[in-house]
Protein backbone atom coordinates (compact mmCIF):
# COMPACT_ATOMS: atom_id res chain seq x y z
CA UNK A 1 0.00 0.00 0.00
CA UNK A 2 1.51 3.28 -1.08
CA UNK A 3 -0.29 5.50 1.46
CA UNK A 4 -1.75 5.45 4.93
CA UNK A 5 -4.60 7.79 6.01
CA UNK A 6 -6.17 8.53 9.38
CA UNK A 7 -9.12 10.74 10.34
CA UNK A 8 -8.70 13.13 13.20
CA UNK A 9 -12.31 12.36 14.29
CA UNK A 10 -14.31 9.32 13.40
CA UNK A 11 -17.63 11.04 14.21
CA UNK A 12 -18.72 14.58 13.39
CA UNK A 13 -22.04 16.37 14.02
CA UNK A 14 -23.42 19.12 11.85
CA UNK A 15 -26.61 21.19 11.80
CA UNK A 16 -28.23 21.29 8.35
CA UNK A 17 -27.50 24.66 6.91
CA UNK A 18 -24.18 24.82 8.77
CA UNK A 19 -20.82 23.15 8.22
CA UNK A 20 -18.40 20.81 9.98
CA UNK A 21 -14.74 20.00 9.16
CA UNK A 22 -12.82 16.77 9.59
CA UNK A 23 -8.99 16.69 9.05
CA UNK A 24 -7.46 13.56 7.48
CA UNK A 25 -3.69 12.88 7.50
CA UNK A 26 -2.11 11.19 4.47
CA UNK A 27 1.43 9.62 4.58
CA UNK A 28 3.54 8.40 1.59
CA UNK A 29 4.84 4.95 2.49
CA UNK A 30 6.70 4.17 -0.76
CA UNK A 31 10.12 5.27 -1.98
CA UNK A 32 8.93 7.43 -4.86
CA UNK A 33 7.08 10.70 -5.12
CA UNK A 34 3.37 9.92 -5.21
CA UNK A 35 0.31 12.01 -6.12
CA UNK A 36 -3.03 11.38 -4.43
CA UNK A 37 -6.63 12.33 -5.10
CA UNK A 38 -9.68 11.86 -2.82
CA UNK A 39 -13.18 10.55 -3.21
CA UNK A 40 -16.15 10.66 -0.77
CA UNK A 41 -18.73 7.87 -0.46
CA UNK A 42 -21.94 7.57 1.62
CA UNK A 43 -22.64 11.34 1.55
CA UNK A 44 -23.91 13.37 -1.39
CA UNK A 45 -20.88 14.83 -3.11
CA UNK A 46 -22.57 18.25 -3.34
CA UNK A 47 -22.43 18.48 0.46
CA UNK A 48 -18.64 17.95 0.60
CA UNK A 49 -15.57 20.01 -0.28
CA UNK A 50 -11.93 18.75 0.01
CA UNK A 51 -9.05 21.13 0.48
CA UNK A 52 -6.74 20.54 -1.28
CA UNK A 53 -8.46 18.27 -3.79
CA UNK A 54 -5.11 16.59 -4.75
CA UNK A 55 -1.84 16.04 -2.91
CA UNK A 56 1.79 15.14 -3.90
CA UNK A 57 4.10 13.66 -1.27
CA UNK A 58 7.80 12.78 -1.17
CA UNK A 59 8.70 9.37 0.16
CA UNK A 60 8.16 9.17 3.92
CA UNK A 61 6.37 12.57 4.21
CA UNK A 62 2.78 13.34 5.38
CA UNK A 63 0.27 16.21 5.03
CA UNK A 64 -3.26 16.98 6.26
CA UNK A 65 -6.31 17.41 4.02
CA UNK A 66 -9.51 19.13 5.33
CA UNK A 67 -12.90 17.56 4.59
CA UNK A 68 -15.80 20.06 4.96
CA UNK A 69 -19.47 18.92 5.22
CA UNK A 70 -22.23 21.47 4.33
CA UNK A 71 -25.65 19.71 4.33
CA UNK A 72 -28.50 22.02 3.23
CA UNK A 73 -31.18 23.17 5.67
CA UNK A 74 -34.12 21.25 4.27
CA UNK A 75 -36.86 18.91 5.39
CA UNK A 76 -35.39 16.48 2.83
CA UNK A 77 -32.30 16.07 5.05
CA UNK A 78 -33.52 13.78 7.86
CA UNK A 79 -31.91 13.95 11.28
CA UNK A 80 -29.72 11.03 12.31
CA UNK A 81 -26.42 9.27 11.62
CA UNK A 82 -25.02 8.94 8.12
CA UNK A 83 -21.89 6.70 7.65
CA UNK A 84 -19.32 7.96 5.15
CA UNK A 85 -15.97 6.92 3.76
CA UNK A 86 -12.96 8.81 2.30
CA UNK A 87 -10.92 6.98 -0.36
CA UNK A 88 -7.30 7.98 -0.92
CA UNK A 89 -6.41 7.06 -4.52
CA UNK A 90 -2.66 7.11 -5.56
CA UNK A 91 -1.72 7.84 -9.16
CA UNK A 92 1.16 5.29 -9.49
CA UNK A 93 0.07 2.35 -7.45
CA UNK A 94 -3.34 0.80 -7.98
CA UNK A 95 -4.06 0.16 -4.30
CA UNK A 96 -6.57 2.41 -2.45
CA UNK A 97 -6.83 3.38 1.21
CA UNK A 98 -10.31 4.02 2.72
CA UNK A 99 -11.03 5.81 6.01
CA UNK A 100 -14.55 5.53 7.48
CA UNK A 101 -16.49 7.81 9.82
CA UNK A 102 -20.01 8.91 10.86
CA UNK A 103 -21.73 12.19 9.99
CA UNK A 104 -24.51 13.05 12.51
CA UNK A 105 -27.20 15.37 11.13
CA UNK A 106 -28.73 17.33 14.00
CA UNK A 107 -32.52 17.89 14.15
CA UNK A 108 -34.02 21.33 13.66
CA UNK A 109 -37.56 22.74 13.73
CA UNK A 110 -38.99 25.16 11.21
CA UNK A 111 -42.69 25.86 10.66
CA UNK A 112 -44.54 27.84 8.01
CA UNK A 113 -48.23 28.77 8.38
CA UNK A 114 -50.77 30.86 6.51
CA UNK A 115 -54.31 32.01 7.41
CA UNK A 116 -56.65 32.23 4.41
CA UNK A 117 -58.35 34.59 4.03
CA UNK A 118 -56.82 37.02 6.46
CA UNK A 119 -59.97 39.21 6.36
CA UNK A 120 -63.45 37.66 6.26
CA UNK A 121 -66.92 39.14 6.76
CA UNK A 122 -70.28 37.80 7.89
CA UNK A 123 -73.25 38.55 10.12
CA UNK A 124 -72.40 36.14 12.93
CA UNK A 125 -69.43 33.91 12.01
CA UNK A 126 -66.71 33.17 9.49
CA UNK A 127 -64.42 30.22 8.63
CA UNK A 128 -60.69 30.53 7.95
CA UNK A 129 -58.29 27.88 6.61
CA UNK A 130 -55.10 27.44 8.61
CA UNK A 131 -52.38 25.92 6.39
CA UNK A 132 -49.27 24.63 8.18
CA UNK A 133 -46.09 23.18 6.60
CA UNK A 134 -43.32 21.39 8.50
CA UNK A 135 -40.06 22.70 7.01
CA UNK A 136 -37.92 21.00 9.66
CA UNK A 137 -36.22 17.62 9.45
CA UNK A 138 -38.11 15.94 12.28
CA UNK A 139 -41.74 15.05 13.03
CA UNK A 140 -43.59 17.85 14.83
CA UNK A 141 -46.40 17.60 17.36
CA UNK A 142 -48.36 20.79 16.67
CA UNK A 143 -50.71 22.70 18.96
CA UNK A 144 -53.16 25.30 17.57
CA UNK A 145 -54.65 28.20 19.53
CA UNK A 146 -56.42 31.52 18.89
CA UNK A 147 -57.42 34.56 20.91
CA UNK A 148 -58.69 38.14 20.57
CA UNK A 149 -57.72 40.87 23.01
CA UNK A 150 -61.18 42.52 23.02
CA UNK A 151 -62.93 39.23 23.85
CA UNK A 152 -65.62 39.90 21.25
CA UNK A 153 -65.19 36.57 19.48
CA UNK A 154 -65.56 32.92 20.30
CA UNK A 155 -62.71 31.20 18.46
CA UNK A 156 -62.72 27.46 17.74
CA UNK A 157 -59.91 25.43 16.11
CA UNK A 158 -60.59 22.14 14.37
CA UNK A 159 -58.55 20.16 15.25
CA UNK A 160 -56.61 21.60 18.19
CA UNK A 161 -53.56 19.31 17.68
CA UNK A 162 -51.85 17.49 14.80
CA UNK A 163 -48.73 15.42 13.99
CA UNK A 164 -46.90 16.45 10.82
CA UNK A 165 -43.95 14.64 9.25
CA UNK A 166 -40.96 16.52 7.80
CA UNK A 167 -42.03 18.29 4.64
CA UNK A 168 -45.70 17.54 5.36
CA UNK A 169 -48.69 19.87 4.97
CA UNK A 170 -51.71 20.15 7.27
CA UNK A 171 -54.97 22.09 6.81
CA UNK A 172 -56.94 23.16 9.87
CA UNK A 173 -59.99 25.35 10.37
CA UNK A 174 -60.46 28.42 12.53
CA UNK A 175 -64.09 29.40 13.22
CA UNK A 176 -64.66 32.95 14.47
CA UNK A 177 -68.12 33.57 15.94
CA UNK A 178 -69.31 36.96 17.21
CA UNK A 179 -70.66 36.88 20.74
CA UNK A 180 -73.35 39.47 19.89
CA UNK A 181 -75.32 40.25 16.74
CA UNK A 182 -74.96 43.64 15.08
CA UNK A 183 -78.48 44.65 14.06
CA UNK A 184 -77.75 47.88 12.21
CA UNK A 185 -75.10 50.50 11.70
CA UNK A 186 -71.57 50.39 10.33
CA UNK A 187 -69.69 47.05 10.04
CA UNK A 188 -67.57 46.15 13.07
CA UNK A 189 -63.90 45.08 12.69
CA UNK A 190 -62.71 42.47 15.22
CA UNK A 191 -59.03 41.44 14.93
CA UNK A 192 -57.71 38.19 16.41
CA UNK A 193 -54.53 36.10 16.44
CA UNK A 194 -53.93 32.39 15.89
CA UNK A 195 -50.78 30.50 16.84
CA UNK A 196 -49.12 27.31 15.63
CA UNK A 197 -46.71 25.90 18.21
CA UNK A 198 -44.33 23.01 17.60
CA UNK A 199 -41.61 21.40 19.70
CA UNK A 200 -39.08 23.69 21.30
CA UNK A 201 -39.32 27.33 20.29
CA UNK A 202 -41.03 26.78 16.93
CA UNK A 203 -44.00 29.19 17.07
CA UNK A 204 -45.83 30.94 14.23
CA UNK A 205 -48.27 33.76 15.02
CA UNK A 206 -50.84 34.81 12.42
CA UNK A 207 -53.22 37.78 12.41
CA UNK A 208 -56.78 37.70 11.10
CA UNK A 209 -59.79 40.02 11.07
CA UNK A 210 -63.51 39.28 11.24
CA UNK A 211 -65.73 42.07 9.85
CA UNK A 212 -69.21 41.72 11.31
CA UNK A 213 -71.93 42.95 8.98
CA UNK A 214 -75.22 44.35 10.36
CA UNK A 215 -78.30 42.14 10.13
CA UNK A 216 -80.31 45.03 8.69
CA UNK A 217 -77.95 46.49 6.15
CA UNK A 218 -78.60 49.71 4.28
CA UNK A 219 -79.45 47.98 1.00
CA UNK A 220 -81.84 45.61 2.80
CA UNK A 221 -83.67 48.53 4.41
CA UNK A 222 -83.94 50.22 1.02
CA UNK A 223 -85.27 47.00 -0.50
CA UNK A 224 -87.86 46.62 2.27
CA UNK A 225 -88.93 50.24 1.81
CA UNK A 226 -89.24 49.69 -1.94
CA UNK A 227 -91.30 46.52 -1.44
CA UNK A 228 -93.53 48.30 1.08
CA UNK A 229 -94.09 51.20 -1.34
CA UNK A 230 -94.91 48.71 -4.11
CA UNK A 231 -97.35 46.89 -1.82
CA UNK A 232 -99.07 50.15 -0.87
CA UNK A 233 -99.30 51.11 -4.54
CA UNK A 234 -100.92 47.76 -5.37
CA UNK A 235 -103.38 48.15 -2.47
CA UNK A 236 -104.24 51.67 -3.61
CA UNK A 237 -104.68 50.44 -7.19
CA UNK A 238 -106.97 47.64 -6.02
CA UNK A 239 -109.19 49.77 -3.77
CA UNK A 240 -109.10 52.82 -5.99
CA UNK A 241 -109.59 51.30 -9.43
CA UNK A 242 -109.83 47.54 -9.75
CA UNK A 243 -112.13 46.72 -6.84
CA UNK A 244 -114.77 49.36 -7.67
CA UNK A 245 -114.67 48.27 -11.31
CA UNK A 246 -115.08 44.60 -10.41
CA UNK A 247 -117.81 45.31 -7.87
CA UNK A 248 -119.61 47.66 -10.26
CA UNK A 249 -119.50 45.09 -13.04
CA UNK A 250 -120.73 42.35 -10.72
CA UNK A 251 -123.42 44.59 -9.26
CA UNK A 252 -124.60 45.70 -12.68
CA UNK A 253 -124.77 42.09 -13.83
CA UNK A 254 -126.72 41.09 -10.72
CA UNK A 255 -128.94 44.16 -10.79
CA UNK A 256 -129.66 43.58 -14.46
CA UNK A 257 -130.90 40.09 -13.61
CA UNK A 258 -132.95 41.39 -10.69
CA UNK A 259 -134.34 44.30 -12.75
CA UNK A 260 -135.32 42.01 -15.58
CA UNK A 261 -137.12 39.68 -13.18
CA UNK A 262 -138.79 42.62 -11.43
CA UNK A 263 -139.97 44.10 -14.74
CA UNK A 264 -141.43 40.78 -15.79
CA UNK A 265 -143.19 40.40 -12.43
CA UNK A 266 -144.55 43.95 -12.51
CA UNK A 267 -145.77 43.65 -16.08
CA UNK A 268 -147.39 40.31 -15.29
CA UNK A 269 -149.15 41.84 -12.29
CA UNK A 270 -150.43 44.74 -14.37
CA UNK A 271 -151.55 42.42 -17.16
CA UNK A 272 -153.45 40.27 -14.67
CA UNK A 273 -155.47 43.31 -13.70
CA UNK A 274 -156.59 43.82 -17.33
CA UNK A 275 -159.74 41.92 -18.59
CA UNK A 276 -159.14 39.11 -21.08
CA UNK A 277 -160.70 39.02 -24.55
CA UNK A 278 -164.29 37.68 -24.33
CA UNK A 279 -164.45 37.89 -20.54
CA UNK A 280 -167.04 40.08 -18.80
CA UNK A 281 -165.67 43.36 -17.51
CA UNK A 282 -164.90 43.42 -13.79
CA UNK A 283 -167.39 45.02 -11.45
CA UNK A 284 -165.73 48.21 -10.37
CA UNK A 285 -166.60 49.49 -6.89
CA UNK A 286 -166.52 52.98 -8.32
CA UNK A 287 -167.84 54.54 -11.49
CA UNK A 288 -165.91 53.63 -14.60
CA UNK A 289 -164.77 57.20 -14.87
CA UNK A 290 -162.87 56.79 -11.60
CA UNK A 291 -160.94 53.51 -11.74
CA UNK A 292 -159.11 52.38 -8.61
CA UNK A 293 -155.32 52.66 -8.45
CA UNK A 294 -153.53 49.74 -10.01
CA UNK A 295 -156.32 48.85 -12.49
CA UNK A 296 -156.39 49.60 -16.17
CA UNK A 297 -158.82 48.75 -18.89
CA UNK A 298 -157.80 46.85 -21.94
CA UNK A 299 -156.21 49.27 -24.28
CA UNK A 300 -153.44 49.70 -26.78
CA UNK A 301 -150.00 48.12 -26.33
CA UNK A 302 -146.93 49.94 -25.07
CA UNK A 303 -145.77 50.49 -28.64
CA UNK A 304 -149.08 52.14 -29.53
CA UNK A 305 -148.94 54.32 -26.43
CA UNK A 306 -145.36 55.32 -27.13
CA UNK A 307 -146.30 56.89 -30.43
CA UNK A 308 -148.71 59.31 -28.73
CA UNK A 309 -146.82 59.78 -25.44
CA UNK A 310 -144.74 62.66 -24.15
CA UNK A 311 -141.46 62.48 -22.32
CA UNK A 312 -141.98 62.76 -18.58
CA UNK A 313 -139.67 62.81 -15.52
CA UNK A 314 -140.11 63.53 -11.83
CA UNK A 315 -137.85 63.54 -8.75
CA UNK A 316 -138.85 62.10 -5.37
CA UNK A 317 -136.54 63.60 -2.73
CA UNK A 318 -136.69 62.70 0.94
CA UNK A 319 -135.79 66.19 2.07
CA UNK A 320 -136.59 68.30 5.13
CA UNK A 321 -138.97 68.01 6.87
CA UNK A 322 -139.42 64.50 5.46
CA UNK A 323 -135.81 63.40 6.06
CA UNK A 324 -135.66 59.97 7.53
CA UNK A 325 -134.94 59.44 11.19
CA UNK A 326 -132.60 56.59 11.98
CA UNK A 327 -134.37 53.23 11.89
CA UNK A 328 -137.80 54.74 11.03
CA UNK A 329 -139.11 54.08 7.52
CA UNK A 330 -139.94 57.06 5.35
CA UNK A 331 -141.78 57.12 2.05
CA UNK A 332 -142.15 59.41 -0.91
CA UNK A 333 -144.53 58.58 -3.79
CA UNK A 334 -145.49 59.71 -7.24
CA UNK A 335 -149.16 59.28 -8.21
CA UNK A 336 -150.04 59.00 -11.88
CA UNK A 337 -152.62 61.70 -12.77
CA UNK A 338 -156.19 60.68 -13.56
CA UNK A 339 -156.70 59.83 -17.20
CA UNK A 340 -152.99 59.09 -17.79
CA UNK A 341 -150.74 56.04 -18.13
CA UNK A 342 -147.08 56.31 -17.07
CA UNK A 343 -144.54 54.10 -18.88
CA UNK A 344 -141.54 53.90 -16.51
CA UNK A 345 -138.32 53.28 -18.45
CA UNK A 346 -135.48 54.67 -16.27
CA UNK A 347 -134.91 55.50 -12.63
CA UNK A 348 -131.92 56.79 -10.65
CA UNK A 349 -131.45 56.26 -6.92
CA UNK A 350 -129.17 58.80 -5.20
CA UNK A 351 -127.40 58.46 -1.82
CA UNK A 352 -125.23 61.61 -1.73
CA UNK A 353 -124.29 61.40 1.96
CA UNK A 354 -123.23 57.76 1.92
CA UNK A 355 -125.96 56.71 4.40
CA UNK A 356 -126.37 53.08 5.44
CA UNK A 357 -129.69 51.25 5.36
CA UNK A 358 -132.18 50.02 2.72
CA UNK A 359 -134.05 51.67 -0.15
CA UNK A 360 -136.90 49.91 -1.96
CA UNK A 361 -138.88 50.86 -5.05
CA UNK A 362 -142.47 49.65 -5.40
CA UNK A 363 -145.13 50.07 -8.12
CA UNK A 364 -148.67 49.80 -6.70
CA UNK A 365 -147.28 48.08 -3.57
CA UNK A 366 -145.43 45.52 -5.70
CA UNK A 367 -141.68 45.32 -5.00
CA UNK A 368 -139.57 46.26 -7.99
CA UNK A 369 -136.08 46.17 -6.47
CA UNK A 370 -134.41 46.55 -3.02
CA UNK A 371 -131.08 48.31 -2.49
CA UNK A 372 -128.51 48.50 0.29
CA UNK A 373 -127.55 52.16 0.71
CA UNK A 374 -123.95 51.37 1.67
CA UNK A 375 -123.39 49.78 -1.76
CA UNK A 376 -123.80 52.94 -3.83
CA UNK A 377 -123.89 56.71 -4.00
CA UNK A 378 -125.67 56.98 -7.37
CA UNK A 379 -127.29 54.00 -9.08
CA UNK A 380 -129.17 54.20 -12.37
CA UNK A 381 -131.17 51.47 -14.11
CA UNK A 382 -132.74 51.18 -17.53
CA UNK A 383 -135.68 48.94 -18.24
CA UNK A 384 -135.87 47.31 -21.67
CA UNK A 385 -139.63 46.80 -21.28
CA UNK A 386 -141.36 49.85 -19.79
CA UNK A 387 -143.27 49.33 -16.56
CA UNK A 388 -146.91 50.42 -17.04
CA UNK A 389 -148.32 52.42 -14.16
CA UNK A 390 -152.06 53.10 -14.66
CA UNK A 391 -153.95 56.20 -13.69
CA UNK A 392 -153.80 56.90 -9.94
CA UNK A 393 -151.12 54.25 -9.62
CA UNK A 394 -148.19 54.90 -7.28
CA UNK A 395 -144.44 54.62 -7.63
CA UNK A 396 -143.15 54.65 -4.03
CA UNK A 397 -139.63 54.98 -2.58
CA UNK A 398 -139.25 53.62 0.99
CA UNK A 399 -136.07 54.28 3.01
CA UNK A 400 -135.04 52.72 6.33
CA UNK A 401 -131.85 54.44 7.50
CA UNK A 402 -129.57 52.72 10.01
CA UNK A 403 -126.61 55.13 9.95
CA UNK A 404 -126.22 58.71 8.75
CA UNK A 405 -123.32 59.12 6.35
CA UNK A 406 -120.75 61.90 6.23
CA UNK A 407 -120.34 63.71 2.90
CA UNK A 408 -116.80 64.94 2.07
CA UNK A 409 -115.90 68.57 2.82
CA UNK A 410 -119.19 69.22 4.63
CA UNK A 411 -120.36 69.33 8.25
CA UNK A 412 -121.78 66.02 9.56
CA UNK A 413 -125.55 65.80 8.93
CA UNK A 414 -128.07 64.65 11.54
CA UNK A 415 -130.55 62.93 9.21
CA UNK A 416 -130.44 60.69 6.18
CA UNK A 417 -131.16 62.06 2.72
CA UNK A 418 -131.99 60.07 -0.45
CA UNK A 419 -133.85 60.73 -3.71
CA UNK A 420 -135.40 58.79 -6.59
CA UNK A 421 -135.51 60.19 -10.11
CA UNK A 422 -138.14 58.68 -12.45
CA UNK A 423 -138.07 59.01 -16.21
CA UNK A 424 -140.42 57.65 -18.87
CA UNK A 425 -143.40 58.45 -21.09
CA UNK A 426 -146.77 59.88 -20.07
CA UNK A 427 -149.69 58.99 -22.33
CA UNK A 428 -153.46 59.44 -22.26
CA UNK A 429 -155.34 56.52 -20.86
CA UNK A 430 -157.79 54.87 -23.32
CA UNK A 431 -161.42 55.80 -22.78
Amino acid sequence: MSASASLARLSVAVMPGGEAQVPITVRNTVDIVEAYRFDIVGVPVEWVSIDPPTLSLYPGTAETVTITFRPPRSSQVPAGDMPFGIRVIPSEYPDTSVEEGTLTLLPFSQLSADLRPQVHSGRSRARYRLETENLGNRTEDLDFSASDSAEQLKLTLRPATAVVDPGGLFDGVVVARAKRLLWRGEPRRMPFQSQVRGEGDAVVTLSGTFIQQPVLSAWLLKLLALLLALLLALIALWFGLLRPTVRSAAREAADGKVQEAANRATQAAVDRQQPQDGAPPPQAPKPASEPSPGTVTKGPSNAQLTDAADQFSVSLPLSSPLRTKIGVPAEESFVVPDGKIFLLTDYLAANPQGDEGTLTVRVNNMLVVPYALENFRDQDYHSVTPIRVPAKGRVTMTVICRKVGTPPNAPPPTTCSESLYLNGLMADAPR
